[in-house]
């Protein structure tokens, strides 16, 4: 017989993952001496297992949510972008770089107040659908810089 389930315990946002130092985040298990991620969000250098990509994950969301670079759902390789960058808290700026088969994607915002501007470099060969954070707004654009203002 399988044990019960243990207890839920609350979780916080993905964003304070990768910047409190407190346990659960990342950077706790840095301060802990840690060169590897624990089998656990509380599992420091010495108390368990180490080595754990499961809990790596964090690169697709900076990548895919942050700078917001993705592929549209019937996209091969990258040629169709979807960027749709997260501005997210109290973040006010970010910025990701993704390498495709045409060439490398780039995405940087800026928030000031209600308005985020939105540059984006789109490789040749390729198209993208842009989502400007806090506007609603989408431009189909082709290869090339693109700045957007919400």
């Amino acid at each position: 017989m399988w044990p019960s389930k243990p207890p839920a315990r609350p979780h916080p946002p993905s964003r304070d993952l990768a910047s409190q130092t407190t346990v659960p985040s990342y950077g706790a298990q840095v301060l802990s001496g840690s060169t590897s991620l624990g089998e656990a969000w509380d599992g420091m250098a010495g108390n368990s297992s180490q080595n754990h990509f499961m809990l790596g994950a964090i690169d697709a969301w900076f990548t895919g949510r942050l700078a917001g670079i993705q592929q549209t759902a019937d996209s091969v390789g990258y040629r169709h972008l979807r960027i749709a960058p997260a501005a997210v808290g109290d973040l006010t700026h970010a910025a990701g770089a993704y390498r495709t088969p045409y060439g490398q994607v780039r995405t940087d915002w800026t928030k000031k107040g209600d308005h985020v501007d939105l540059t984006v470099t789109v490789p040749p060969g390729s198209t993208a659908e842009v989502h400007v954070p806090g506007s609603g707004q989408v431009h189909n654009v082709g290869s090339g810089t693109w700045t957007f203002h919400s």
